[in-house]
């Protein structure tokens, strides 16, 4: 009976232990990849009874102050993607996004143009999310359409995010910049990581304006555009998926290194409903994963080898009293 106890220990033992391993280094594998046909949108708005200050060209041009709204809407191109993974050897998502800033009541699928747009087509690690160097990558601003050169995290951080900083893609200064970890916190429940992409005031280009408008006699000056910004990153670190995003931005123009005139000066973050689905639609994921990759693959592995030592000791034990009832050779 020992030995058939035994025998049950030792085959139940390897089974977890070889799922242990498989589930570690196989099944998670193949579930930390991001979906070829991803589709979301998400919103990003100035808090409720605060304003921004910005240069609206249409209205004169004039600065404004009133609220903001950003929509981001990104679908993911299948048919992309598997030519991308197929040119660059190893798993590749490619996502389309489109991003529009307006007053909140604009309509960014009207046609009309918005207070700042841009479209974007990104290859990017289906782990890591990191971008990478495919020629059908593209970015259009202003109508103006150019190979998209990205860099560094773009979409979302890698699963299985780590307490360290990261390069976070920036599209005003068309390179990335470091994201750094500050700690961990909670949102909505939620255990998330937290990261911080300051840009310091940067010249990224110059731009012809009315004299009068930045206080200058005479007719056209030409000034230097000044940027920077503060992003904040509430990331679920097993998913890399970003839960809260927001950013304070100060864009304004420059003559002879004087401060002249804002052309943007807002913080926006995402909606209260907006971090609601997110966290709805990821918190399963992360708990699949994580047992996937830490909890299973722990438990698993010592149940696993407990059995299989139960099961050496019960097979040693049978032997043992074998020999002992056997009868004596005279």
């Amino acid at each position: 009976m020992s030995r058939k106890l035994g025998t049950v220990a030792l085959v139940l033992g390897a089974f977890l232990l070889v799922l242990a391993v498989a589930s570690r280094f196989y099944m998670y594998d193949r579930l930390a990849v991001v979906p070829d046909n991803n589709q979301t949108t998400s919103i990003s708005a100035t808090a409720q009874g605060e304003d921004a200050e910005y240069l609206d060209v249409g209205a004169g041009p004039a600065v404004i102050e009133g609220p903001l709204k950003s929509t981001r809407v990104v679908s993911g191109d299948v048919d992309l993607s598997e030519e991308a993974s197929e040119d660059l050897g190893r798993d590749i998502a490619v996502w389309r996004t489109f991003s529009c800033t307006a007053a909140p009541d604009f309509d960014c699928g009207s046609g009309e143009t918005p207070l700042s747009g841009t479209a974007d087509i990104v290859a990017f690690d289906a782990t890591t999310g990191e971008a990478v160097d495919w020629n059908q990558t593209r970015t259009e601003t202003g109508g103006e359409k150019k190979r998209g050169n990205f860099q560094g995290q773009y979409f979302k951080f890698p699963f299985d995010t780590q307490k360290k900083d990261y390069m976070f893609w920036d599209g005003s200064l068309k390179k990335a910049t470091p994201a750094e970890y500050k700690g961990e916190t909670t949102i909505n429940d939620l255990d998330v990581y937290e990261f911080e992409q300051v840009i310091e005031p940067t010249k990224v280009g110059t731009t012809a304006v009315p004299g009068d408008l930045v206080g200058e006699d005479g007719g056209t000056v030409v000034t230097d555009r000044i940027y920077s910004n503060v992003r904040t990153f509430l990331v679920e670190p097993v998913t890399g998926v970003i839960i809260r995003g927001g950013e304070s931005q100060d864009g304004y123009l420059e003559l002879d290194g004087e401060r002249k005139l804002t052309t943007t000066a807002a913080t926006l973050g995402y909606t209260d409903e907006n971090v609601q689905a997110t966290v709805d639609e990821y918190a399963g994921t992360s708990s699949l994963l994580a047992a996937v990759h830490t909890t299973f693959p722990i438990f698993g592995g010592i149940v696993g080898l407990v059995l299989i030592l139960i099961g050496i000791a019960l097979r040693g034990r049978s032997r043992d009293t074998t020999a002992d009832d056997a009868p004596a050779h005279v």
